[in-house]
This record gives structure tokens, sequence and C-alpha cells, in this order.
């Protein structure tokens, strides 16, 4: 066999695998929303009362249970380039506007670390871990 087919040969057995590497990597490996849907979360804010909140998310939507009272909001993950952007946004009880709190989102072993990016979340939040629920 020539040195050419040899070279062929190899390199459409280098492609092959490269391609199946990269479909077990998406098969068996969750998004971040995929995860945070997953299970419960202790809610651990910074800026929030004593009482830990628990959190559970649907595909859409995250509901905020605190001391008995809950709170509806809609979610988002993006990737941002190098990093990865939660937002939560819902109606306030007493004004009935729309608020927009925006975080980054960084994996910490089987916690989540949340950095507030906007003023709402930085002044009304603060910074959020969420703690699996075990």
């Amino acid at each position: 066999m020539s040195n050419k087919k040899k070279l062929t040969i190899a390199s459409i057995v280098v492609i092959v695998l490269a391609v199946i590497s990269g479909i077990g990597y998406g098969i068996g490996h969750k998004t971040t929303a995929e995860t945070l849907q997953s299970q419960n979360w202790t809610f651990d804010s910074q800026k929030g009362e004593k009482v830990k909140a628990t959190a559970k998310f649907t595909e859409k939507k995250m509901v905020l249970n605190e001391a008995g009272f809950s709170d509806t909001y809609t979610y988002t993950v993006k990737d941002k380039g190098s990093q990865e952007e939660i937002k939560f946004i819902n109606n306030n009880s007493v004004s009935g506007e729309r608020e927009t709190r925006t975080f980054s989102i960084k994996k910490d072993s089987d916690e989540y670390k949340l950095t507030p990016t906007n003023k709402l979340a930085k002044d009304d939040t603060g910074s959020v871990t969420l703690i699996p629920d075990k």
C-alpha cells in the first residue's frame, strides 16, 4: 500500500474517532439548565433572609420558596463567550413592574456560584450559591 493511501486511511480513522468522541460528549454532558432542572436547590443569597430559600427549576421557570411564600421567575441561561449568564425575570408583587436580575453563573464542584451583574441583582440579591438538596 502506498504512503498516500496509508495517510488517507489514517486521516479517516482520526476523523471518525473525533466525531464519535464529540457525539459521546454531547450525549453524556448536561447543560447548566438541564442540571438545574434535575433537582431542587437551596438558594443561598448574600442579601437574603436568615431562612434559606429553596429553588425548583423547570424548562423556563424557577419557583423560589422562602418562609412559606413563593415567587415564580422566568429564567434563561445563555453562553456569553468565556462564561454563562443566568437571567431571572418577574413582575414586582407590589408595583407590578417587570424586574430583571442578571448573574454570571459558574459551576463549583456540585454547587453553582451566581455573581450579580446588573444593578437590581447587586442591590437586592447579592451573590448567590445554589446548593443541591440532598
